[in-house]
């Protein structure tokens, strides 16, 4: 469970794409190794993001991508006037009741 969104993944140089889009990637992390990937600055034009999570197995990136300096990729996903929206189950939300969270959604 990296929490990759998209095909961004952390770590990976598409993270600083700043001009593009749509963006190839060739080195994916996971399979298939090449692979085409919405960037930042097109998520952040969008209307609506919903991120849904459910899992134990998903608490600490739940918690890394809710901090005040989101270490995900998902954590990193902005909108410039829209709503982005996270459901989580009762079992990926635990380990947020005693930390501190930049936005609850």
């Amino acid at each position: 469970p990296d929490v990759h969104t998209c095909s961004l993944f952390p770590d990976h140089p598409l993270l600083e794409e700043r001009n593009l889009l749509i963006a190839p990637i060739t080195d994916s992390p996971k399979p298939p190794p090449s692979r085409i990937t919405m960037t930042y600055p097109l998520l952040a034009k969008s209307r609506n993001i919903a991120f849904v999570v459910t899992g134990e197995s998903k608490v600490e990136k739940v918690v890394e991508s809710l901090c005040e300096e989101p270490k995900t990729p998902a954590g990193k996903v902005k909108t410039d006037d829209g709503t982005l929206l996270w459901f989580l189950d009762s079992a990926a939300a635990s380990g947020l009741s005693d930390r501190p969270v930049s936005q609850m959604y």
